[in-house]
């Protein structure tokens, strides 16, 4: 009966991500509130500061406690290979790049890989407007270029198993990837530095081109001006 109602609410919602995101709260209304609960013992606060979401996918549903650590709960599958590929990853790079990356840990709850992180505040590219993008586009892009010819050059002895061909070289516009600039940086809306790379999860060795050619990025106007500074960069540094 309860699917049957959920089902109904959900057919008045035509956006599906929202569609989506609202059935899955729905129907799982008494495991996330034993994840919040969870969480809470993690602050040292008599009532902490809770934020709630369902992650991109819905794959995971993240609780932030006191603005000072984000908590994933996979929701597919225990979430350890997940859990375990990224912290490989993110431990790997970290002491490469000069943009933070939160530390993570692996939280062993009810026979699920719940991944732990230092919250990091600032807004995503996603929540500014087009008219501050195309201002601060200079701004934003050189500091986009220089992270990922970093961390695009970077050959960490540690992960190279995890690559598609273990002794495949970083080139241009080849190497690792974050994969999502749009959703997954956090940037001071005053300055507009950069001050973190979040969401680790979908990293991987590859070609640089769908950080321009897909997604929201696409269509963004400072889709041009990093393709330039990253190809500036690239040029500069193996000039011969």
């Amino acid at each position: 009966m309860k699917k049957i109602l959920v089902n109904i609410i959900c057919g008045f919602i035509p956006e599906r991500n929202t569609r989506n995101r609202i059935r899955l709260r729905l129907n799982n209304l008494a495991v996330m509130r034993k994840m919040v609960k969870f969480a809470k013992t993690f602050s040292d606060k008599k009532h902490p500061q809770i934020k709630t979401s369902i992650g991109y996918g819905c794959n995971n549903f993240v609780v932030i406690v006191d603005k000072k650590f984000v908590f994933k709960f996979p929701f597919k599958s225990n979430g350890i290979a997940i859990a375990e590929r990224e912290k490989r990853i993110t431990d790997a790079l970290r002491p490469i790049s000069s943009i933070k990356i939160p530390k993570m840990e692996i939280i062993n709850w009810n026979n699920m890989a719940v991944r732990k992180y230092e919250f990091v505040g600032g807004r995503t590219l996603e929540s500014f407007s087009r008219e501050e993008k195309q201002k601060y586009a200079t701004i934003i892009t050189k500091q986009l270029a220089a992270f990922l010819y970093e961390i695009g050059m970077a050959d960490p002895i540690e992960i190279r198993d995890l690559k598609p061909k273990k002794n495949d070289k970083p080139n241009f516009m080849h190497g690792w990837c974050q994969n999502d600039l749009w959703y997954n940086f956090m940037m001071d809306e005053k300055t507009f530095k950069i001050k973190a790379f979040i969401d680790w999860e979908g990293v991987s060795f590859c070609d640089f081109h769908k950080c321009f050619t897909s997604g929201k990025f696409h269509n963004s106007v400072l889709r041009k001006s990093l393709l330039e500074e990253y190809t500036k960069l690239y040029m500069r540094k193996h000039a011969k």
